[in-house]
């Protein structure tokens, strides 16, 4: 994941140690994320979305799930609101790509395109909180 097409840390133009180690660790950071996110599907059992989003991540979150919710009970988010569950779907959904994480065939680098387009509108909207 770290590698090829998930974080292209080789592509890195850096060239200090300092930096290289920096930029690995926050890609390992984001790559523990999208293992979380991917067992939730392979198993039942519920993992607390507090272990993985903060409070503000999950407020964000929870406006997007609003933004991108279906009109139909079918197109609605079928998890359990304000769990890990719940926040995968949404950033599956957000990245179009729902329908791979519920077939449980959620690939870690499927989830991070995901997952990237989440904190894309993550930090759209800590822009607008701060500033507005």
């Amino acid at each position: 994941m770290l590698k090829e097409n998930g974080f292209r840390i080789e592509r890195s133009q850096l060239e200090q140690g300092w930096a290289i180690r920096k930029l690995t660790l926050l890609a390992m950071m984001a790559s523990l994320r999208i293992l979380q996110m991917m067992l939730v599907y392979l198993d039942d059992n519920e993992q607390s979305i507090n272990e993985v989003f903060d409070e503000q991540e999950q407020r964000c979150l929870q406006m997007i799930g609003k933004k991108i919710k279906g009109g139909t009970e079918k197109l609605k988010n079928p998890t359990k609101a304000n769990t890990l569950k719940w926040a995968t779907w949404i950033n599956c959904k957000n990245g179009r790509v729902e329908r791979i994480c519920f077939s449980k065939k959620a690939r870690p680098i499927v989830l991070q395109k995901g997952l990237t387009k989440v904190y894309n509108l993550y930090e759209g909207w800590l822009l607008y909180q701060n500033y507005h």
